[in-house]
């Protein structure tokens, strides 16, 4: 199964208890999205009927909350969105011993959906994380026509609010507490089983909530769906783009790849690697197997958690997400660019853009034609969109 989950350690906590203690007091902002639209964002809660939670075994039903990000119509009244739920901010604050810094976002919360109908991506977030670990890039997606479902994967994910005031803590433990972290065989494959589940459930509710009535109404495009994944997310992502029709395109954010996934599909994968050395064998062997639209790009120097929000939130102190010589600004330039790039070209047919090189001499980018494990050979350079 996993073999390569990503765990801070002593010196990661260390860095992020010093980040935290450095940024307390301090206002923050999350990265203003580039794109033509203002964003909108929308928490709901969902349960699961047919299904019995599976790490609790109780005969709970499993239950969910989703985060939205879209597009919103012109003209909308605009309250701003926090970060996270103040109660998930201060759960997280007591586990790291210091105040985390009060941060806010370029959303709406509860703003009327733009008119049109919208492409649709699904984001499975890094084991044990949260499900606005990838805010940048949701906001920057939102803001060029699409509609992000951020999903908090219960009783995994460090810590989710629900409407009713409660909060869930995880029972994986959580990579902000290294002495926790449950990394062993058996906990990865019960989330991994657990993940996939959620991500099949919540493309089931897709009808629903498109219905007449329901918030998204007739603005989710069910023929364009994505999806994106970080670490163990990436991995359930491509799994999910391998066994699950409705799935055409699939982001891995430095995936773990490992032997079960490398059987490869005819639909479009972007790798997008954070600081490799050399590409695995099992993410050669993938990439060999891939044989619809792909594309890898490799962020030299950068480190595991630089395609998720630590990468802006504590770039000041670089042992954290580390970004390498391209920086943390920079690296989410890239990220945005290459993830919506490849969306754009395998969901919405665009050619005007194609996202086949990079801007920056430290990102590597394979493309179509070219074979992995031959990186240096194969490096095209120049824009990326």
């Amino acid at each position: 199964m996993v073999k390569r989950i990503h765990k801070l350690g002593l010196s990661g906590f260390v860095f992020l208890a010093a980040a935290v203690t450095h940024a307390a007091g301090q206002a923050l902002v999350t990265p203003a999205p580039s794109g033509a639209s203002a964003v909108g964002t929308h928490w709901v809660r969902l349960i699961d009927t047919l299904r019995e939670d599976p790490v609790l075994r109780n005969g709970t039903k499993r239950e969910l909350m989703v985060r939205f990000w879209y597009p919103i119509a012109p003209n909308s009244s605009c309250r701003i969105a926090e970060y996270s739920s103040p109660k998930v901010w201060a759960y997280v604050s007591e586990m790291l011993g210091s105040s985390l810094p009060r941060v806010t976002t370029h959303s709406c919360l509860d703003a009327r959906v733009a008119d049109d109908s919208h492409p649709v991506v699904i984001f499975s977030h890094g084991y044990t994380g949260t499900f606005t670990d990838g805010t940048f890039l949701f906001e920057e997606l939102a803001s060029r026509g699409y509609v992000v479902i951020s999903v908090a994967h219960t009783h995994e994910s460090t810590a989710v609010e629900f409407p009713d005031g409660r909060v869930v803590g995880s029972r994986f433990g959580s990579y902000l507490d290294q002495n926790s972290l449950r990394s062993d065989e058996s906990s990865l494959r019960l989330a991994r089983s657990v993940r996939l589940g959620d991500v099949k459930f919540v493309l089931d509710q897709l009808p629903l909530l498109r219905a007449p009535g329901a918030w998204f109404g007739d603005r989710l495009d069910l023929s364009r769906i994505a999806v994106v994944g970080h670490s163990l997310g990436a991995e359930v992502a491509l799994t999910s783009l391998q066994r699950d029709p409705r799935v055409r395109a699939a982001v891995l954010l430095d995936a773990p790849i490992t032997q079960e996934d490398v059987g490869g599909t005819a639909k479009p994968v972007l790798l997008v690697a954070a600081g490799r050395q050399r590409w695995s064998n099992q993410e050669c062997s993938l990439w060999n197997n891939l044989h619809g639209p792909r594309l890898a790009a490799n962020l030299r120097g950068a480190g595991h958690l630089t395609p998720t929000d630590a990468v802006w939130l504590f770039k000041d102190v670089p042992e954290l997400a580390p970004s390498g010589a391209i920086g943390a600004e920079n690296a989410v330039t890239v990220l945005r660019s290459l993830t919506a790039g490849f969306l754009d070209s395998n969901l919405r047919g665009s050619t005007l853009s194609p996202p086949v090189s990079s801007p920056h001499r430290n990102v590597a980018i394979t493309t179509q034609n070219d074979l992995l494990c031959h990186e240096l050979k194969n490096v095209v350079r120049g824009k990326i969109p």
